[in-house]
């Protein structure tokens, strides 16, 4: 039987000193993610008061306009409070007031770096399945939310356009998208800093009675510094995904607000339920 070495760096390239590599730990300037800027948001935003007209949601749907409004805008409400959710992620890279006493946190230093790093990668790499759920549901395809793959989406009719700005979404993830699915399914993770191990056992031992030493480069441990190495880290991650994921999510309402009024507006002149026409001229 052969046995394969893991994925990782040689066990003896752990304990090999050298000149460590230069890590920023002053913060970056935080990117605050908008989830409802576009104006499509806010059109199916003020549609969805529809549903205060009727009792309940059968009496809704009788209306193929009322019902067409509502459902799209409950699957783009998800996605937005998915997008809005990133900025709880962020709270967590950007700690506000930075901490003074870490004893008091339940969690490690270690432990705080790694849950900021599931929150984020999980709740950005979801982002792009609600995107494609919400294409889903503006393009009527009756796809199961658990089907919305682009190939599926491409199978039952979604123009290319829309499917190209779905898959740029999925390019730009890239790296973060492999480090989800490596962290989630295969319980790898990431490190932090330039020196994991030290960073990781430190933080352990700091909620008893602290710990003295050096690294594997001879500098005296400083927990602070390496936090702060992991956080900034990060907050790079965020940052430069967050404003690509911005401006893609823009261009796919673009598509999708056309693609949405040209189904709603011969729904609504064509209505019979007597409400005021939400139709554009």
């Amino acid at each position: 039987m052969t046995l394969e070495a893991p994925p990782t760096t040689s066990i003896a390239s752990l304990f090999e000193a050298g000149r460590p590599p230069r890590a920023r730990t002053k913060f970056l300037s935080r990117f605050v993610v908008l989830s409802d800027n576009h104006d499509f948001v806010g059109r199916l935003y003020e549609l969805s008061i529809v549903a205060y007209h009727f009792d309940g949601y059968d009496a809704l749907a009788a209306h193929a306009d009322c019902k067409y409004a509502y459902d799209v805008n409950f699957v783009l409400s998800a996605l937005t409070r998915r997008v809005e959710s990133l900025n709880a992620a962020a709270d967590m890279l950007w700690p506000e007031p930075y901490p003074i006493d870490f004893n008091a946190f339940p969690v490690s230093r270690y432990d705080w770096l790694t849950l900021a790093a599931d929150a984020f990668l999980m709740r950005y790499v979801s982002v792009v399945d609600c995107a494609m759920i919400l294409a889903a549901e503006v393009f009527e395809t009756g796809l199961d939310a658990r089907r919305c793959s682009i190939d599926n989406l491409r199978k039952a009719g979604v123009p290319t356009e829309a499917l190209a700005t779905l898959q740029a979404m999925v390019d730009d993830q890239g790296p973060l998208r492999d480090e989800r699915n490596s962290r989630f399914h295969h319980g790898r993770e990431s490190s932090h800093t330039d020196d994991d191990q030290t960073f990781q056992l430190a933080s352990v031992f700091e909620r008893v009675n602290g710990i003295a030493g050096t690294d594997r480069y001879g500098r005296k441990i400083n927990l602070d510094r390496s936090f702060k190495e992991g956080l900034v880290k990060r907050q790079r991650d965020f940052n430069r995904s967050c404003r690509s994921l911005s401006k893609r999510l823009d261009e796919l309402y673009d598509e999708l607000w056309k693609a949405f009024e040209g189904r709603f507006v011969p729904r609504v002149r064509a209505s019979t339920h007597g409400l005021r026409s939400t139709a554009p001229n």
